[in-house]
């Protein structure tokens, strides 16, 4: 649901950054700062519970999985060199037959009672200390599947594994994968092997895999980063019908296999835990000019948070406070305005001498509204239903097309057309709105020059010993609360032009009329504008 509400700060709280702007310079069109207000629903306090929950079950998921490596170490500890000499030999013939040089550490241990293959640096293949129930034959069979774990790195996927079970254990479909990847690893370990055997050794391998089967020769149930050849009875049944209907993959059936497990490991990794609401959702942008100067402006932002960067024309150089907000996208609130009406110009909605638009009767929360307006009227008034109509009367698609073309922030048009503005899909940082209003003032966005110089004309807030200021403010409200604040504008100063924006954020009031009165007191200390209302 969207309101509107006015942004009436009390000037007697903010001493510390400047006197408000309290009297209307009578050559200049000075700014009215009307806010927009959004109203959000929220979860409250079961978005903490929710969170605290996911954090609880990533604390059991790592507990479990610590715990698998405890073990893994403990069977690590008590490897012992296997001294067979004739197992020793297969070994080796194994390796020379894949081509396969990697050091492998071979051992057996009391503590398996089946084949497991463990280790991402040092990788371990290790027997049970109890082998007799496997001939030469059926342990080739063994040795050339955990090999191929190795060749493959199938050690490092089952790490990979183990840290997606630990974020997203809440996800029944991302458990599904995991058990279907590990699945497939062994399928295809069993295939590379079973194309190096003839037809017959194809139903003795099954056969291994069978032995192997019961429940009580599986030693990896908490040994999730390690590959066991052993499998559950569902697994087992699995690969018995992939050895039985064993041919040579052709590379068109090669391809699929990739496109498959592609897609699985894709669709794991973007199932984001829904409940990570907490998390903070900031865009930026990069920014990559080195002829900046940083300055320390915290002082005139009291208790707010906020960013301000400055634009030099001639010397080309920027000056910024706070580079990391300053790179920061956040909603252009009523500042985009300044777009919309280029936008409208363009495409002939409006023109300078017929910029009109009737009121429809409907009462506002502000009487300046509550009459017709023509463009200059409503950028003074930030009247929010004029511009509101602006963009109705040009249609989403060619109010995204244009937003596009002159590459405005992240560019995101997803919200509705009444207030993507403020509904946290456009987004715009303090850098690019500076960058904006350049390529708005010079005219490098290829409109006609009419429209640009109209929209100037409508920004223009005041004259002060020749200078002139011009620019807008912006306001977001959420569930009637001032939380953010913009004013953006430029200086036109003798043969120099400065271009600035100031955005502001916090629990106290942080409306338009703020970040401008933090604005102005930047733009003094530094001598580039002196403002003829503040302080009177």
């Amino acid at each position: 649901m969207v309101n509107f509400g006015i942004d009436y700060p009390k000037f007697s709280d903010i001493n510390s950054i400047g006197n408000a702007a309290d009297t209307i310079d009578q050559n200049a069109n000075w700014l009215q700062d009307f806010s927009m207000s959004i109203e959000q629903s929220s979860l409250g306090p079961m978005n903490t519970v929710f969170f605290i929950v996911w954090i609880l079950g990533m604390i059991v998921m790592f507990t479990a999985t610590l715990y698998s490596n405890l073990r893994i170490y403990k069977i690590k500890k008590s490897v012992q060199e296997v001294k067979n000499k004739e197992l020793s030999t297969l070994f080796y013939t194994c390796k020379e037959e894949m081509h396969f040089n990697k050091e492998i550490i071979f051992g057996y241990s009391s503590l398996v009672t089946s084949p497991i293959t463990f280790g991402l640096i040092r990788p371990f293949i290790v027997i049970p200390k109890d082998n007799s129930t496997l001939s030469s034959h059926e342990m080739k069979f063994v040795l050339l599947h955990e090999l191929h774990h190795c060749k493959r790195r199938d050690i490092l996927i089952n790490y990979l594994m183990c840290l997606s079970r630990i974020v997203y254990w809440f996800n029944p479909l991302v458990w599904y994968f995991l058990r279907e990847m590990k699945t497939e690893m062994e399928i295809s370990c069993d295939y590379a092997v079973l194309k190096t055997l003839d037809k017959q050794s194809h139903i003795k391998y099954g056969e291994v895999i069978l032995k192997l089967a019961s429940p009580s020769k599986r030693s990896s149930s908490f040994l999730s980063s390690a590959s066991e050849i052993s499998s559950s009875f569902k697994q087992v049944k699995r690969r018995i019908v992939e050895i039985v209907n064993f041919q040579v993959e052709s590379n068109q059936l090669k391809m699929k296999s990739y496109l498959v497990f592609t897609i699985v490991l894709a669709v794991t990794l973007i199932s984001i835990p829904t409940i990570s609401a907490l998390a903070v959702d900031k865009e930026t942008h990069t920014f990559a000019s080195t002829n900046v100067v940083y300055r320390d402006y915290s002082r005139f932002f009291d208790e707010l948070s906020g960013s301000a960067v400055i634009y030099d024309s001639n010397k080309k150089k920027y000056t910024i406070h706070n580079k990391e907000e300053s790179t920061t996208r956040f909603e252009p609130s009523s500042t985009y305005k300044i777009f919309s009406a280029l936008f409208a110009l363009e495409s002939g909605i409006i023109t300078r001498e017929h910029s009109q638009m009737s009121w429809n009767g409907n009462q506002n929360p502000y009487e300046e509204w509550n009459q017709d307006l023509d463009l200059f009227s409503a950028m003074e008034r930030s009247a929010s239903w004029y511009f509101q109509n602006l963009d109705s009367k040009m249609g989403k698609e060619q109010l995204k097309n244009y937003f596009e073309k002159i590459n405005y922030g992240n560019e995101n048009f997803a919200g509705h057309i009444s207030n993507y503005w403020i509904d946290g899909s456009l987004k715009i940082s303090p850098i690019e709105q500076v960058d904006m209003l350049k390529k708005f003032y010079n005219n490098e966005l290829a409109f006609e020059q009419s429209n640009i110089q109209t929209v100037k004309d409508s920004l223009l807030l005041e004259v002060s010993d020749g200078n002139r200021l011009s620019g807008k403010t912006g306001t977001l409200e959420v569930n009637g609360e001032n939380t953010n604040g913009w004013f953006v504008g430029y200086i036109e100063n003798g043969d120099n032009t400065f271009f600035f924006a100031v955005h502001i954020e916090g629990t106290k009031p942080a409306g338009g009329v703020y970040a401008m009165n933090i604005a102005l007191s930047i733009l003094e200390e530094e001598n580039i504008y002196h403002s003829t209302t503040q302080g009177k």
